[in-house]
């Protein structure tokens, strides 16, 4: 027996409907894991919530940002390889059905179909070909005549392209895989804090510690937030101004559940804060005893005055560890690692010391923010359109049959009346389709022949 390439052996594998079905198993019980834990959490989340096993093996196969790993795509890849080749594979078969055309009828074959009646019409055979013509096409389309001397021989088919729709199927999921393809290359999801008052077009991606510039600036005109009596947060909103070139592109109001979408990119109003603006803090050096007082900007390194020393407020709590607002504080001094500590704003204690300073905030100045969640999935559209045809596809595979009758008649030697055989088959909804040859039997003996009902199967 010769043996199989590699590349042939590839081929046939992929070809394999069994490959299908594992992959679609795969891939469903990865969306349920998917879908169970939440997307896009951070390491630190991770790790505070889950054991060290569990951590290692949400991290290893990337659970916690699922549909953008190598190997989901990768599956996702190779059920778009396989369905192109089981189509290619089938297809020819499918088009040579197609194109086969009836040369003849043999009575003898019509006899031994599970569906057939013969029947004796009373009439010659033009006659009987012009009612047979008139009452068959009303419900199985028309007749088509074959080129016969000695005897009558006519085919009607209806739905003879349904069996292409099984190829409509396979179409409408690899654009549902190329959406998700293009959408998770392509797209990314994150948030974007802005002040109120402010703009910015910086998005912070939730998959990496990255970010990522919009080719337009989103402008917080007003945020507004109303409560319930027992302080809960009842409605929280934006109004967002959209600007591009130095131009004002769009205004909207935007609220929780009811996003905006402009060029591609969608913002939710997903969560409000504060955020702190900058700060004044005393520094007292516990070497020399020297104090300074210094506005130091959120983020921003400070050069403290006499020294060559740096101070910069890397992190807000507007309530850390519930006892009140905090800055964690950074202090960068020459030849040194930076050294960083959270300081109380509103309390004084031994702990307010970062590296050989006393630290003592003496006022801020906070500000709202609103919270928008921003995605971009360019291949939203290929899905929603290959779901729609899968739909499509489906419903006319089940509701569309391929029905097909075939008549032969041969006028009695000596007579002036005519033996009818039809036979019917189908290649699915076989009850329907018998229910619809017994009618069309009973009405053809009754309109033809003297006898109803005579010479019936």
């Amino acid at each position: 027996m010769r043996k199989k390439g590699f590349w042939q052996g590839l081929y046939q594998n992929l070809a394999s409907p069994k490959l299908t079905v594992v992959i679609f198993l795969v891939l469903a019980a990865a969306s349920v894991v998917g879908t169970l834990l939440p997307q896009g959490q951070d390491l630190v989340h991770l790790q505070r919530h889950y054991g060290p096993r569990a951590f290692w093996f949400i991290t290893t196969f990337g659970l916690h940002d699922l549909y953008h790993t190598g190997w989901f795509r990768l599956l996702l890849l190779i059920l778009c390889a396989n369905l192109i080749i089981c189509t290619v594979e089938r297809l020819p078969k499918t088009l040579k059905i197609f194109r086969h055309h009836e040369e003849d009828v043999d009575p003898e074959k019509l006899l031994r179909c599970s569906l057939n009646c013969r029947f004796t019409s009373a009439f010659p055979r033009g006659v009987t070909e012009a009612r047979l013509n008139s009452i068959i096409s009303q419900g199985f389309g028309d007749l088509q005549r074959l080129d016969t001397v000695d005897h009558l021989a006519l085919v009607a088919e209806k739905g003879r392209w349904s069996p292409f729709m099984v190829y409509v199927v396979h179409a409408s999921v690899l654009l549902v895989l190329l959406g998700a393809l293009v959408g998770s290359i392509f797209g990314f999801k994150g948030v974007m804090n802005i002040l109120e008052g402010e703009a910015t077009n910086e998005v912070m991606l939730e998959d990496s510690d990255k970010g990522l510039s919009l080719p337009f600036q989103v402008r917080c005109d007003r945020f507004e937030v109303s409560y319930y009596d027992n302080g809960m947060p009842r409605e929280f909103r934006s109004d967002l101004t959209l600007t591009q070139g130095g131009q004002e592109v769009l205004k909207r109001e935007l609220r929780v559940n009811d996003p905006l979408t402009y060029e591609g990119v969608t913002f939710y109003q997903a969560s409000y804060g504060t955020i702190l603006k900058d700060a004044d803090v005393e520094l007292t050096d516990r070497e020399s005893g020297a104090v300074r007082r210094l506005k130091i900007p959120f983020r921003e390194w400070t050069d403290i005055p006499g020294t060559k020393d740096k101070v910069q407020i890397l992190r807000f709590s507007p309530d850390f560890q519930g006892l009140g607002p905090a800055i964690g504080v950074l202090i960068l001094r020459e030849g040194h690692e930076p050294i960083g500590s959270w300081i109380l704003m509103d309390k004084e204690f031994h702990g307010n010391v970062v590296a050989t300073y006393r630290v003592k905030v003496i006022g801020s100045q906070v500000a709202q923010y609103t919270g928008l969640q921003v995605r971009r999935d360019p291949g939203v559209w290929l899905v929603w359109l290959g779901f729609a045809a899968i739909i499509v596809g489906i419903g006319l595979i089940y509701y569309v049959s391929h029905r097909r009758l075939w008549v032969w008649a041969e006028e009695d030697t000596g007579s002036e009346t005519t033996t009818v055989i039809i036979a019917g088959r189908t290649n699915r909804s076989e009850i329907s389709f018998e229910q619809d040859f017994k009618r069309l039997c009973d009405r053809l003996r009754a309109e033809l022949t003297e006898e109803g009902g005579s010479g019936t199967k």
